[in-house]
């Protein structure tokens, strides 16, 4: 094994410069709609909730502790996919040398994937942190065979998840693994103290649901799976796969799917176990997606190890020029999704587009005058909230939502104030207030970005 800590120093190096860099311009960024959904659960900490697992929760509460400022809201970020990072280095090196840990890090950190991580807090911020620190783990486990490895694999697993349900497919992906390389692993004791840490902390879940009908689980499987007989899709398959080309990097995941082809990767129990991941992971959202359009977030984990795998092939073959025009093409990305409007990406080109508005919106409702204020949409009403740091009420048909378990009980009738929505509302507000007026219809305008209008009314009995 290479020991040059000059590899060690330049990660931290790079860690160091690129983690402040997001901060800062983190602060500049108005709270994104699901972000605000996801700061109101860390107000309302619960075992479980109908969308995801409730780790996110828990990270926005741990580090808002302080403060509820974007940027704060946002460290959950700096932590998971910075930690992400420390981890694929540290599997690299000890599956392989540090010259392909450094190549791992560089590829991961520099995708355009962990851009659009660090800067919107979601449910995939701690699943990538506990899914890169189980396969460390796991990697110990399976190549050492200390008892404390097996442990800490299965509870880091079970806390992916804890954060969002795809965890399940780095379990499958261990199951996989151990069946086609490892198969005496299934009468060895530690596997199955592992597999029980990692239910243990799954097991807030697993109460939850149990206590609520199991509405979660059937919410996320509905969520993720096509409705009946549907008819395949070509289309949202190509748009799908084009787009990893663009998240993980075109120069890498043009690598990682030459690798796919290559016995060796097979043959080779380190480089399968690594490959197995991201094979799996891709493969599964590819299947699903020719029914239902899949988020290239969801496929997120599988370029952990990708990049660990494609690390691997540079360093192996000195590969120095190619991995310099694929970080490149990255960064190049990179700076286009943070500076969209340098790069003449408008309207609804600029990836910025989907976080302008509400910001806008929220203080015209302020400069309405006191009382009540309702929404039409978890996501409006949760940006409301953030804004206004008060409680915002959903009284009209949309889908279900925590605020239903946060507003039962309420009789919205008896309240009166400001009532915001994206449609005309006139004729349902008029079922709940005998007094329901448009007041405006509010359009928020800013150069670079479509314009967005709100109808907002004003209601009471």
């Amino acid at each position: 094994m290479i020991n040059n800590p000059t590899y060690r120093g330049k990660a931290f190096l790079v860690t160091a410069v690129f983690a402040v860099f997001a901060v800062v311009y983190n602060a500049f960024l108005p709270i994104y709609i699901d972000e605000a959904y996801y700061w109101l659960w860390s107000k309302h900490l619960s075992l479980g909730y109908l969308d995801h697992p409730p780790m996110i929760a828990y990270a926005i509460k741990l580090f808002t502790l302080f403060g509820d400022a974007v940027w704060q809201i946002r460290l959950v970020n700096i932590f998971c996919f910075f930690g992400a990072g420390y981890f694929v280095f540290r599997t690299a090196e000890y599956l392989f040398n540090e010259k392909t840990a450094f190549w791992a890090f560089l590829i991961f950190i520099f995708s355009p994937a962990v851009t659009m991580g660090l800067t919107i807090t979601t449910p995939d911020s701690p699943l990538i942190f506990f899914w890169s620190a189980s396969l460390y783990f796991a990697a110990k486990a399976f190549f050492g065979g200390r008892t404390m490895d097996f442990v800490f694999a299965g509870a880091l697993g079970g806390a992916a998840l804890l954060s969002k349900y795809t965890g399940i497919l780095l379990f499958l992906s261990y199951f996989l693994f151990i069946v086609f390389k490892k198969p005496k692993l299934f009468l060895d004791t530690r596997l199955y103290l592992a597999v029980i840490c990692g239910l243990a902390l799954f097991s807030p879940v697993i109460i939850w649901n149990f206590q609520n009908g199991f509405e979660s689980f059937a919410f996320q499987y509905n969520h993720g799976t096509a409705k009946g007989a549907e008819p395949i899709n070509f289309a949202l398959n190509i748009e799908f796969f084009g787009g990893m080309f663009a998240v993980f990097g075109p120069v890498f995941f043009a690598l990682l799917l030459f690798l796919f082809t290559k016995k060796e990767e097979y043959k080779n129990e380190k480089l399968f176990f690594v490959l197995l991941p991201a094979l799996f992971t891709i493969v599964f959202f590819l299947y699903k997606g020719l029914y239902k359009k899949m988020e290239l977030n969801w496929v997120a984990p599988a370029f952990l190890s990708a990049s660990i795998v494609v690390g691997h092939l540079i360093a192996q073959k000195s590969m120095r020029k190619t991995a310099i025009i694929g970080l490149s093409l990255s960064l190049l990305l990179v700076f286009a999704a943070r500076f969209p409007l340098a790069f003449g990406l408008r309207d609804a080109k600029n990836p910025h587009e989907r976080l302008f508005g509400y910001e806008e919106v929220a203080a015209r409702v302020a400069g309405l005058g006191s009382g009540d204020v309702f929404a039409d949409h978890l996501t409006l009403a949760s940006a409301l909230s953030y804004h206004l740091k008060k409680d915002v009420y959903i009284p009209t048909s949309t889908r279900k939502s925590e605020f239903d378990r946060w507003q039962k009980g309420v009789d919205m009738s008896a309240k009166s104030g400001v009532y915001v929505s994206k449609d005309d509302r006139l004729v349902e507000l008029r079922t709940i207030w005998k007094n329901a007026e448009e007041v405006e219809r509010f359009k928020a305008h800013k150069d670079g970005f479509r314009d967005k209008t709100f109808y907002i009314y004003r209601v009471s009995n």
